[in-house]
């Protein structure tokens, strides 16, 4: 039953998720506009995927990596998530994100090659919660 519901569920697509309350470069808003780098990055990923995507964008509320903002996490179950940081709230940023999403959506486990990834994606790696190694070590 569990596998079943496990197929089931890896059938859905991969759904990218960008932290609003990111901050860049020590900014609190931009200087144009009263509004968070990470809200400019979403705004323009989500204008940028279309209708056919934009239901796959979505906001999220701090991915504690606030030292390297802005971030974002690609998700899917049954793959191990990959954050995304260090970006700039820009279009070629929200293109390249795209990018990566329809990457880690047809990858098997959620892994994307380091030459895969967009020059506008300084950092992309397997977000892997803190304890989990620790974890597997155990069994």
């Amino acid at each position: 039953m569990r596998e079943r519901s496990e197929r089931r569920g890896r059938s859905l697509p991969a759904t990218l998720r960008i932290c609003v309350t990111c901050r860049w470069q020590g900014q609190d808003v931009l200087d144009d506009e009263l509004i968070r780098p990470g809200q400019r990055l979403h705004d323009l990923v989500k204008a940028e995927a279309g209708p056919e995507k934009a239901d796959r964008v979505q906001e999220i509320v701090c991915l504690t990596h606030c030292m390297n903002a802005c971030n974002a996490v690609a998700m899917q179950r049954g793959k191990t998530p990959m954050l995304m940081t260090r970006m700039a709230p820009t279009l070629e940023t929200a293109r390249a994100m795209l990018e990566m999403l329809d990457r880690f959506d047809a990858s098997e486990d959620g892994t994307v090659p380091d030459d895969q990834v967009p020059d506008a994606i300084p950092q992309a790696r397997p977000l892997i919660p803190a304890g989990a190694m620790r974890s597997r070590n155990r069994s």
